[in-house]
Parts: C-alpha cells; structure tokens; sequence
C-alpha cells in the first residue's frame, strides 16, 4: 500500500487512545484521504518497518512496547503518547509542524 499525503502509523495505542485519535483526526482532517497502519506490538518486522517508511508520522505508546520496536522507531516523525503526552497534544505538534 502506498499511502497519500497523509498517513500514520499507529503502535501499541489503548482503546481510549484509539477512539480520542479518530476524534481529532476527524477535527484536523475531515476531507482528506487518510491511511493508518495499526500494530499492537506483536506484529510482522517486515510489515512493521514498510508502515513506518511509508507513514508521514508515527505516533506510539511505549508502555509494555517490546525493545526492537522501540529501537526501530523514526525519530524524525515519531510522537509518543504518554501520560503527560496526550492525543490532543500529539496533534497540535502535529499540527504545528506541518503549517510551518
């Protein structure tokens, strides 16, 4: 799969993650076409690594994330969701990056 402009990889993300992600995807980019690679943190090293190539961003959940994927993780496009790191917030950077 060859995404357009806009695409995510998603890792290791909660429900509640998952579900306050589509909501601020929806508010940021409610016309475009979107792709999202989801992985849970058990998934293929080949498919895992081609979703993050191909991805503009890459936004993870390190809790519980096996090491080789958090030594494969893209610094350049990688967003981390934690505690103090929210959804919302993720986006805003997100957001902040690609108007400059």
């Amino acid at each position: 799969i060859n995404p357009e402009k806009i695409s995510f990889t998603l890792i290791n993300l909660k429900e509640k993650e998952k579900d306050h992600f589509a909501r601020q995807l929806h508010k940021l980019f409610p016309e475009d076409n979107i792709t999202i690679f989801l992985c849970k943190g058990s998934s293929d090293k080949n498919w895992l690594d081609q979703a993050m190539n191909k991805s503009k961003y890459v936004v993870v959940n390190k809790t519980d994330l096996p090491i080789w994927i958090d030594e494969a993780l893209p610094g350049n496009k990688c967003y981390e969701v934690t505690a103090e790191q929210s959804i919302e917030e993720t986006f805003a950077s997100i957001n902040a990056e690609s108007s400059n």
